[in-house]
Order: structure tokens, then C-alpha cells, then sequence
């Protein structure tokens, strides 16, 4: 191959490459079809997210099928004293329903400690049981700081966790004492709680008030 044959070749080459970078440019430049693009997109979840607050906020009936964000919330007991069917609350979801797990650090009885001092009660204010609490021996240390855990939501719908104490006496809770709560799917039930159905009632009473 002579020598202008190779410079042909190479001008042409250069050419090509010249014009595919041009083309590419032209492409990336083009006015405004990206940012266009972009803000459709983003036009388009306005509009869903609006149409989903409002079945939210104005129907009772409305059904949010799942969210599966996992949201975790560390509670420190430290300084609680609690009295014999004392309690507190632990987490309200109102008005979703939440599935989760939960998981605490609390004093026990040291002849017994797979028999917990404390219930957690789940369910919607005011229809709330006991769930059943696990004993996690190998993490323990009685009396101290027995490790205990459940899960809630996995049936009828939960938006409020209690902790109460059922044992003998006053509990001083200290240091290590907590209580840490993870969901990982919330809805709105079909059937309205008692305190939406009162939060209902109280809007409707402020109205009329106010005629």
C-alpha cells in the first residue's frame, strides 16, 4: 500500500470520527427535549401524588394497598418509672395501619425471665390486646437486661403499640432499658378506627357550630 493511499485512508477515518462526534453533540444539544422529557415525568407523579392525597384525605373507604418503606424508630426508656398497669405509648400510625417487628431491652424477674413484666398491647385505641413477646435467652443478662421481641400487624390492622407494666410493685428503668420498633408496611383499612370515626364527629360538630 503506497503512501497516499494510507493518507487517504486516514483522512477518511478522521472524517468519519469527525462527523460521529458532531452528530453525537448535535444529539446531546438538541433544545431543551431532555429537560422536557424530565419535567413530563415529573408533571406526571404531581399529578398521581395529588390524586392519591386526595382519596386519602377525603375517603374513609379509600385502600392504600402496601407501602414497603421500612422506617425504624429507637425509643430510650431511661428515667421511666412505671407503677403496676402504668403504661405507655409507644407508637401511633393513625391513620395507617402498620406492619413490623419490635424488639426491647427491659428488667425481668430472674427466676423466670422468659416471663416478661410487661405486656405490649397492639391494635387501634381503644381495641388493643397483648401480643405474645419471644425471649431471646442468648443476648440476655437477667435481671438486668433481658432481650425480648414480637411482631405486630400480621392480622388485624395495628396503629398503636403500648408498653405496660403488670408486675408487683414500681419499676425503675434505667440505662440500657429501650424499646426499638421497625415497620416495614403501612395501609389505610377499609373500616374507619374509633378515633377517626371521632376525629369525624368532632369536624362535623364545629361545622354546624359555626353556621
Amino acid at each position: 500500500m503506497n503512501t497516499t493511499t494510507q493518507t487517504g485512508m486516514i483522512a477518511a477515518s478522521l472524517a468519519i470520527l469527525v462527523y460521529i462526534a458532531v452528530v453525537i453533540t448535535g444529539s446531546s444539544l438538541m433544545p431543551g427535549q431532555d429537560v422536557q422529557d424530565e419535567q413530563s415525568i415529573i408533571s406526571q407523579q404531581a399529578r398521581t401524588d395529588s390524586v392519591l392525597y386526595d382519596q386519602i384525605s377525603s375517603g374513609l373507604g379509600y385502600v392504600h394497598n402496601a407501602t414497603t418503606e421500612t422506617a425504624s424508630l429507637a425509643v430510650p426508656l431511661n428515667g421511666i418509672n412505671l407503677s403496676q398497669n402504668q403504661f405507655m405509648i409507644l407508637y401511633d400510625s393513625t391513620p395507617y395501619a402498620s406492619k413490623g417487628h419490635i424488639a426491647m431491652v427491659l428488667p425481668c424477674d430472674a427466676a423466670d425471665p422468659s416471663s416478661p413484666l410487661f405486656q405490649v398491647l397492639v391494635g387501634r385505641a381503644p381495641d388493643i390486646t397483648p401480643t405474645t413477646l419471644g425471649y431471646i435467652e442468648p443476648v440476655s443478662d437477667p435481671p438486668d437486661m433481658c432481650v425480648y421481641h414480637a411482631q405486630f400487624g400480621f392480622g388485624d390492622p395495628v396503629t398503636d403499640v403500648i408498653l405496660k407494666y403488670i408486675a408487683n410493685g414500681t419499676t425503675n428503668l434505667k440505662g440500657p432499658h429501650s424499646v426499638a420498633i421497625t415497620t416495614h408496611e403501612s395501609y389505610i383499612p377499609e373500616e374507619p378506627s374509633f378515633e377517626q370515626l371521632q376525629h369525624e364527629q368532632s369536624n362535623t360538630t364545629q361545622v354546624i357550630m359555626s353556621r
